[in-house]
């Protein structure tokens, strides 16, 4: 497994507002060692407890020439989701969980 990269102001929500769809939301930042890799969180293939969405975070190299500065991106997840359809969220990395966060719900 590769050393996960430096993590920050990761949270999870499920916006509930009037007027808008149910969503779940996960949003955070990621570091990355150059200016084209940018960080990408997706639902993952394995099995995860009722409750429990599990996110696949990798580094994507989106191409050209890109600085190679070390720089936090932002990173964010949308699924439409209902009241309480989640407790929390796993995070992971090469399959290793790197996080958890709990789900809160806004209204």
């Amino acid at each position: 497994m590769s050393q996960p990269p430096k993590t920050r102001s990761f949270a999870a929500w499920i916006n509930l507002m009037p007027g808008s769809q149910p969503t779940l939301i996960v949003a955070g930042e990621v570091e990355t060692s150059a200016s084209n890799n940018k960080p990408v969180l997706k639902r993952s293939s394995g099995d995860a407890p009722a409750g429990t969405l599990q996110l696949d975070l990798t580094i994507r190299n989106t191409g050209g020439i890109g600085t190679q500065a070390f720089q936090f991106w932002p990173v964010r997840y949308d699924q439409a989701a209902s009241r309480g359809a989640f407790s929390d969220v796993v995070i992971l990395w090469d399959g290793e969980e790197i996080m958890t966060l709990p789900v809160s719900e806004v209204q």
